[in-house]
Order: structure tokens, then sequence, then C-alpha cells
């Protein structure tokens, strides 16, 4: 029965539920289909704060990751000419112990010198070529700082690639080009042991740089980690819950249909007033 006729309390309590379980389902619903339980500082201020410092963090350690991305790439170009260089050495040495050989005549002498000739030429080329980036740490450009990459978030370490100079005469290869390097058997004998230094040389530069390339893969893995571990733990701060929402989203539903009944009811109710002044 209906108490008062200005004043419907039970109409205004059943929306108001129903208001309440619309708000709720609605916020619900945003939640699964952001996939965000804080998409905003008024969902959470310190969970916000927090997220956004953390992404900020990984976003820096994308950039770490990129540079020694970078680095990575330098180096193993390097290695690779490197290796290259050696094989030539080798080839070259295989052409020194050719002339050594006695009786030779001025044509087949002339015609290793040219072959030896050749082949230094082929070597410089690797050394030029070995650039990546515009970066070429066997060169001597690089030299005496090498090239350093950023190694943490804060940019206050760094990882450094030395800078070599493998051009003939350059300290590590000691042979020099040169026109009568194969003219005597002497002198095939003497490039012959510069050839030996310089594959000594090379051997213990590749090693060298082998540790280098592993100490930057260690630490692009470390940071790799730092930033698969601040992911996990923004996800963790303002990440949806979807299985706990979908169960309030179903709850939310039947609150909703209930609240619905209600208000349906309490309009149903002033009818009641109206037939005791309809005629029998």
């Amino acid at each position: 029965m209906v108490d008062r006729i200005n004043n419907a309390s039970g109409v205004l309590g059943a929306l108001k539920q129903l208001q309440a379980a619309n708000r709720d389902l609605t916020g619900a619903d945003t939640r699964v289909s952001s996939g965000l339980r804080v998409a905003r500082a008024r969902d959470d201020a310190t969970a916000y704060n927090s997220a956004a410092l953390m992404r900020g963090q990984g976003a820096s350690l994308s950039v770490v990751t990129l540079s020694l991305s970078r680095a990575e790439s330098i180096s193993d170009t390097a290695i690779a000419a490197s290796e290259q260089v050696m094989k030539q050495l080798g080839a070259m040495k295989a052409t020194a112990t050719q002339a050594m050989t006695g009786g030779l005549t001025d044509d087949q002498r002339a015609a290793f010198q040219k072959q030896y000739q050749d082949q230094m030429s082929s070597l410089q080329s690797f050394v030029r070529g070995a650039s990546f980036d515009q970066t070429n740490i066997l060169d001597g450009s690089q030299q005496p700082n090498g090239v350093s990459f950023i190694a943490d978030a804060d940019a206050t370490q760094t990882l450094t690639l030395a800078g070599r100079n493998f051009m003939p005469g350059g300290g590590v290869i000691t042979v020099t080009p040169s026109t009568s390097a194969l003219n005597t058997t002497q002198s095939a004998a003497d490039t012959q042991k510069l050839l030996d230094e310089s594959i000594a040389n090379i051997s213990d530069e590749l090693a060298s740089m082998t540790a280098e390339r592993k100490r930057i893969e260690a630490q692009k893995g470390f940071v790799g980690k730092l930033a698969d571990a601040l992911a996990a733990g923004v996800g963790r701060m303002v990440d949806t819950d979807v299985s706990a929402e979908s169960a309030l989203i179903q709850a939310l539903q039947v609150k909703q249909e209930l609240a619905s009944s209600a208000v349906s009811i309490a309009n149903s109710a002033p009818q009641a007033l109206l037939q005791l002044f309809r005629p029998v």
C-alpha cells in the first residue's frame, strides 16, 4: 500500500539501486574491454603513478636494448671480417712459401708477386668494408677510445668495443704492401715470418673481440630480463583480473535485473491507491 503521495520513497530507493547496478556494470565492462583495472589516476592514484614510473624505466631499457643490439651488430661485422682477414693471411703465407722455392724464373717470381699484391689488396678491402652503421672498429678510425654503448637505464654504465687497426703495417698486421716482398727467396722468407706474426696477432685480437661480444650479449640478456620484470610488475598493478571481473559482471547483471524488477513493482504500487476511488 502507498503511504505517501508526494514522496514515493519506495520508487526512489529501487531507482538508486538500479542506477548503482548500471554504474558498476558499466565500470566492469570498461575494465574488461580495456584490459586495465587502473586506466586513470582517479582509479588508483598510487598504482597509476607507480606504473607510470615503471613504464618510463621500461622505455629507457628499450633504448638500452637498441644500443646493445647495435653493439652486437658492429661486433659481429668486425669478427666476421677478422676471420676473413685471417684466411687471407693464410693464403698470402701459402704464396710466400711457394716463392721461397729456389730456381724460380723471373716470370714465375713475378707471377707470385702479383698474386701476393692482389691478395694484399683484397685484405685491405676486407678491413675497410668491416663497417656497420658507418662504424668500423678495424680500420684504426676508432682508436684509441673505441666505441661506447649505454648499458643501463640511467646511462651511467657503458660497454666499449675497442678500436683496432688491421690495416697492413698498422701494428696487428705487420706486413706492408710491397712490390718486392717476394722478389727473392730471402725476401719471401722474411715476408712469411711477418705473415706468421700477423696471423698470431689476429688470433689474439679475435679472442679479445669474442670476449667483448660475450659481455655485450650477457648485458643485453640481463637488460631484457629487467624489462620483462618491469612489464610484469606494471601488469600486476594495473591490469584487469579478467576472471574476477567476469564473475562480477554476472553478479551485477543479476543485481541489475532485481533492481529493475523492484522499480517496476514500486511504480505499480500507486495503482493500488487509484483502485480505492473507482466506482464499484
